[in-house]
């Protein structure tokens, strides 16, 4: 019963954003009350945690179904399919864009701790990182390779939410990773020229 109402709160939010985000009309579109809400989940943002937390997991799901799939699939591919899925349906948008809000929007708005907005943009880049290292990366270049393919791929998504240009923005996305995927290529080329020495 709760994870079907957090999945509800979910689609809401989804669809509502984090930013004037109240329990009463909440509540309301969701045929519940505001009481229901916080015995199930406790304070306003005890609940948009739970909620970012549960969107969270749906999207790892998603990712974990295409590893599953394909376990050697580049990190290059693997956010191929990412834009892919985002571009595929405006749900796909507006739970990755949930993310996004929590991330960048006041503490003193939605109410949220600053570890809980971290986490938003903390766990894929730490999930870029591990890849970029098993694909060849050096460990000292790999954090700033994550942090750059990161934000090029937010800046991607907030660019299609404000304009739809799908087109130009997928351009734009196969530029970032050719660029990635030809540094990985050196990266391996100077690999093996050091083993073969």
């Amino acid at each position: 019963m709760k994870r079907v109402l957090l999945d509800r709160v979910v689609a809401y939010l989804a669809d509502h954003g984090l930013g004037e985000m109240s329990l009463r009309p909440m509540a309301a579109a969701l045929e519940t009350s505001p009481n229901r809400l916080v015995h199930h989940f406790g304070s306003k943002q005890e609940l948009l945690t739970a909620a970012l937390a549960q969107a969270m997991r749906v999207q790892v799901e998603e990712q974990n179904a295409w590893l599953r799939r394909d376990p050697l699939i580049t990190q290059a591919n693997l956010l191929r399919k990412w834009w892919k899925w985002l571009n595929a349906s405006p749900a796909n948008l507006a739970l990755a864009r949930l993310g996004l809000e929590a991330a960048t929007l006041e503490a003193t708005q939605t109410g949220l701790a600053g570890e809980v907005r971290a986490e938003q943009i903390g766990v894929w880049r730490t999930e870029i990182e591990q890849r970029l290292l098993i694909e060849g990366i050096r460990p000292a270049d790999a954090v700033t390779e994550a942090s750059l393919l990161k934000a090029m791929f937010t800046g991607l998504m907030v660019d299609l939410m404000a304009t739809g240009d799908r087109l130009r923005l997928t351009r734009a996305l196969e530029s970032g990773l050719s660029r990635v995927e030809a540094r990985l290529a050196e990266a391996n080329i100077a690999a093996l020229g050091a083993v073969s020495v």
